[in-house]
């Protein structure tokens, strides 16, 4: 079982440039937004100069920097280096100063993108999905250190966990997305439940996850390449959750075969894939059912 030794903070790693101070930082936030981010959630992203992006604030989890070291130290994916976090104090606000990438977001670049060039972006996913599900899993379904996940809006909403089984989690997910059904039990959600653990079976280790793996999170380099942003949300999780988002597999599938030249396990969870949406949109048509009912009759 892997053991994930605790990251000393502040943490500084040699940088291109002089790191900007945290009085720089927020004298730049003034100037330039890099990404547009609520202020109410106390989290703020800027681009500082040529050679770097700053995340900050109150809400600014510092879990991303050391879910960054992880992909550095175990794998060669592609990824922003990571030059310094710490929490900066009598203000409270976490600080992560990372590489600026330049190029595109995925989201806005690929539908303009030619078959081959889909064919290469999904070819290169493929390989650094695999790459990462090679970090050590420490056998259990949470963050590395065996802790609770964290709360993430696309996950369990707050923390909970770790789990032992993938039943376990599974569940955990469904009651965190979808609290108003409480004890719901319908004759779908359980056909539809029963088939998608079935068809889970053989997919169900605990693998080192991205968790919000989509075109807003990958950035296109001239050149082709792709870098992957925003770990917040990575943690072990059975392998078949990185394609819950239907734009994840049909992003990571592109091009993708059964021949023999391009075996690859991504087509194996196109039925998972297609059985979550369906219960995904069983429990929204149920839930949304249920609360009209409990509104009553409008007049």
């Amino acid at each position: 079982m892997a053991n994930y030794s605790h990251i000393r903070l502040p943490y500084f790693a040699p940088a291109p440039v002089q790191l900007p101070t945290y009085e720089e930082i927020m004298t730049q936030e003034n100037q330039e937004a890099f990404e547009s981010t609520s202020l109410k959630l106390e989290r703020h992203v800027v681009k500082f100069g040529d050679h770097f992006v700053v995340k900050y604030g109150k809400k600014v989890n510092l879990i991303e920097g050391k879910n960054m070291l992880i992909i550095h130290k175990y794998t060669k994916i592609p990824i922003p280096k990571l030059y310094a976090m710490y929490q900066h104090e009598p203000s409270g606000n976490k600080v992560i100063i990372m590489e600026f990438v330049p190029g595109p977001l995925l989201h806005k670049c690929y539908s303009s993108l030619d078959d081959k060039q889909k064919a290469s972006v999904g070819a290169q996913l493929r390989r650094h999905l695999s790459d990462m599900r090679k970090i050590p899993s420490p056998g259990i379904y949470g963050l590395p250190g065996c802790r609770p996940y964290l709360a993430h809006p696309c996950i369990l909403k707050r923390r909970a966990g770790p789990f032992k089984t993938p039943a376990e989690f599974f569940e955990a997910y469904w009651r965190a997305q979808f609290p108003e059904a409480g004890e719901l039990r319908h004759p779908r959600i359980n056909e539809l439940t029963l088939q998608f653990l079935e068809l889970s079976k053989g997919h169900e280790k605990a693998v080192f996850t991205h968790g919000d793996l989509h075109g807003r999170n990958i950035v296109m380099r001239e050149d082709g390449s792709i870098y992957i942003l925003d770990w917040e949300s990575a943690s072990f999780l059975p392998e078949y959750f990185e394609f819950l988002v239907y734009e994840t597999y049909k992003i990571t599938s592109a091009g993708a075969s059964g021949s023999d030249g391009d075996k690859d396990d991504i087509l194996e969870y196109a039925k998972m894939v297609q059985v979550l949406t369906q219960l995904w949109n069983t429990y929204k048509y149920l839930t949304e059912r249920q609360a009209m009912s409990k509104e009553g009759p409008h007049m």
